[in-house]
């Protein structure tokens, strides 16, 4: 009863800072500029440094996950309050997918092209991935990668750790992009079907690749050594700082290449307030991500990322 009450707390918590915002400047109660502009976001809890740095107005932190299931299950017609939610392009994905899935309006969408960009890579300590290739027979100086490492999960290395991998979240804006990455690696392509005969592998890798306590697992890899985090998944913008006291280590770029796309999801039919566009593009690129690129992210469909999503989550 009480984990019920929580997540009610939580969810009308959500509901309630999409459909009751206050306007920052012009007193309007619908939280709206002219013509439909949105006032405020809601910013995916893991991508809160930048909506902080941004100096926007922010109407909520959730967790993307938190956020997704109140906007799949959002009544028809619901006009989300006047506030955008500032997340990576898979999260809009999967939640169009599964409201397509539901036979429901789509209800909400991206608003015009990513703010920004950076590729998902895999941070590893560098004497253990020179074991990993070896234990996995790969070309030398080819890195381990995903496959490789869920494979080996639990298997003892010559200082007598074993291989431990740890990850952000499923639930958070980069976690979902994360478990993409590996998924990817594990099937061996992007472009693939649930039911593909390559995704079978999936559900007995899903344990190694999902484990882990979330968080910041850089931060923990870095602070605890590699006799508790072997390696982990982040993106490009988050690995600038590889540096400890437990030795080196190096980040690889996923394979297949998957991208995080950070962009800014809105009501059909609304759009957002230039500034704030601007200001969450400049302080994403201040904290080390690129310019929004070009092209597909890499990520599979989104009702392929829900699977993941239900997948990796039970597997924790």
């Amino acid at each position: 009863m009480k984990r019920f009450a929580a997540l009610l707390a939580a969810v009308l918590m959500v509901v309630g800072a999409l459909a009751l915002r206050q306007a920052r400047d012009d007193g309007d109660e619908t939280g709206e500029g002219p013509a439909g502009v949105l006032r405020g976001i809601v910013c995916a809890d893991d991508l809160a440094d930048v909506c902080a740095s941004a100096g926007v107005d922010v109407a909520a932190t959730q967790p993307a996950g938190q956020t997704a299931d109140v906007l799949i299950g959002a009544d028809r017609g619901d006009d989300l309050g006047g506030s955008a939610w500032l997340v990576t392009s898979a999260w809009a994905d999967l939640v169009v997918a599964e409201r397509d899935r539901a036979r429901v309006e789509p209800l909400v969408g991206v608003a015009g092209e990513p703010l920004a960009s950076s590729p998902v890579v895999l941070a590893i300590w560098q004497d253990r991935r020179t074991q990993l290739v070896e234990r996995c027979a790969l070309p030398a100086g080819r890195a381990p990668g995903w496959r490789c490492l869920a494979e080996q999960a639990g298997a003892e290395l010559d200082a007598g750790d074993r291989v431990r991998i740890a990850g952000p979240s499923v639930d958070s804006a980069l976690g979902l992009v994360v478990a993409a990455s590996q998924a990817a690696a594990v099937v061996g392509r992007t472009d693939y079907a649930s039911n593909d005969p390559e995704a079978a592998d999936l559900g007995r890798l899903a344990p190694a690749l999902a484990g882990g306590p979330g968080g910041d697992s850089l931060r923990r890899m870095r602070a605890e050594g590699p006799g508790q985090v072997t390696a982990t998944g982040t993106v490009r913008a988050r690995a600038g700082n590889l540096s400890s006291t437990f030795g080196t280590i190096v980040a690889e770029a996923s394979d297949p290449a998957v991208r995080a796309d950070v962009v800014l999801v809105v009501p059909a039919g609304r759009s957002v307030d230039e500034d704030d566009r601007r200001a969450l593009t400049a302080a994403l690129v201040a904290a080390g991500w690129d310019a929004a690129a070009g092209g597909p992210a890499g990520s599979p469909s989104g009702g392929v990322l829900a699977a993941i999503r239900t997948l990796w989550a039970q597997s924790r």
